[in-house]
């Protein structure tokens, strides 16, 4: 939805010109990502934000509930992301003391309210003596990176709809599926990533923007995008951009150890637990497994690790182009939750969509409170399959790829 308060941009300007001018007018900027956020998304947004710093912009970066990955460590300033927006608006509370002067002033809080106590020197005051205001939000333009619609920024958004119906948005993004939420709508399907498109952006509006950080930045998303350019939708141009990100200094073997060649010890754990349990239905070139919360405590190991297992998962299944990953929650209360990664031209969100997920067409979550994990796994296959005209899954008979033992083996 495009907010209603913000006139339309001048449609015989191009798309880059409309996010070049609009962003040179900024002075405050927040970069907001998606809750189901990609490498792509944070380390393009690390990069923009040093770009869009060069030219004297404040910029900041929200990500609902980000917690930065060992495997991202490597990005300069990643502890920058923050997971949620912070003193957003400020409220003021005045007082009229010329009839009488303040003697002392303090307060407390009691449960949820905050009590303050003004006492005069002398005389009193009233109701009528004391004004309250709102100030005006502390950013005058959003970026949303790689987001699929306002609702894939969870609680960014959902917290704060009034700040994002009434300041300009910069949509930059190359899924098929994305909405045009925003005022300007950077998008192109024939990109490999965002990265690609903030590169094409710099580059048209002809500004000198590249050094060590931003190129690694921007050839981080590149690489954990395209799988270090192994999917379809590399082109020459793509390669061309690599090229040159390397050659403004982006650290291309550090980028590639740490997304790819480096796994903590609990995420190896985790993993040789999910492999354990793989099955495979070339029918469908479905490859599914699970994991238990007690796999979880045995492998010292969250759901933070879950991104490289499936990235794992997927290196050790060449034949498929479905990644589904089950698994009980490990902390809160009984949840089962699941994880679908579609590769090639599969739409994950699609494939599971009568079951309530988020995320996008590369990555879908979906959870179900106080479920069983065997009947979750009987549902989200039946989703899976019946969404790609297959047999239901309960018939398919998808054979073990690694183990003869039962789903759920431990």
């Amino acid at each position: 939805m495009v907010s209603p308060f913000i006139k339309t941009p001048i449609m015989a300007l191009t798309t880059t010109t409309q996010v070049t001018e609009t962003l040179d007018r900024a002075k405050a900027i927040l970069i907001a990502l998606p809750k189901i956020w990609t490498i792509d998304a944070v380390s393009t947004a690390l990069a923009l934000a040093r770009i869009l710093e060069r030219r004297d912009k404040k910029v900041e970066i929200v990500c609902d509930g980000f917690a930065a990955p060992e495997s991202l460590r490597f990005l300069t300033g990643i502890e920058r992301v923050a997971p949620e927006i912070r003193k957003l608006q400020s409220f003021t509370i005045g007082l009229n003391i010329s009839r009488a002067k303040v003697d002392e002033l303090s307060y407390d809080i009691v449960g949820n309210e905050l009590r303050i106590v003004v006492t005069p020197k002398s005389g009193q005051y009233d109701a009528r003596d004391v004004r309250t205001s709102v100030s005006s939000h502390r950013y005058d333009t959003i970026v949303a990176l790689d987001a699929r619609d306002y609702a894939s920024l969870g609680d960014v958004f959902s917290r704060h709809t009034d700040f994002f119906y009434h300041r300009p948005v910069i949509n930059i993004n190359h899924e098929p599926a994305g909405e045009h939420f925003g005022n300007i709508n950077l998008i192109d399907i024939t990109a490999t990533s965002v990265a690609e498109l903030v590169y094409r952006a710099c580059k048209d509006a002809g500004s000198a923007f590249l050094n060590e950080e931003v190129a690694t930045g921007l050839l981080a998303g590149v690489i954990a995008k395209t799988r270090s350019f192994k999917t379809e939708n590399v082109t020459p141009k793509t390669l061309e951009m690599a090229a040159d990100l390397v050659s403004a200094g982006a650290r291309r073997e550090q980028i590639v150890r740490s997304l790819y060649r480096t796994r903590s010890l609990s995420t190896l754990k985790l993993w040789g637990r999910a492999l354990a349990r793989l099955k495979f239905d070339p029918g469908a070139n479905l490859a599914t497994t699970a994991l238990t919360r007690q796999d979880f405590v045995q492998a010292g190991a969250d759901e933070a690790h879950l991104p490289d297992v499936i990235d794992e998962l997927i290196a050790n299944s060449p034949e498929a182009e479905i990644v589904c990953l089950l698994y009980e929650s490990p902390s809160g209360e009984p949840t089962v939750c699941g994880l679908v990664s579609a590769l090639k031209h599969a739409d994950a969100l699609g494939l599971v969509r009568h079951l309530k997920p988020v995320g996008d067409r590369r990555l879908a979550r979906l959870c179900f409170p106080g479920a069983d994990l065997i009947e979750v796994e009987r549902t989200v296959l039946q989703s899976i399959n019946a969404a790609l005209g297959k047999v239901p899954a309960a018939q398919s008979h998808p054979r073990q790829v690694n183990s003869p033992t039962p789903a759920l083996a431990p």
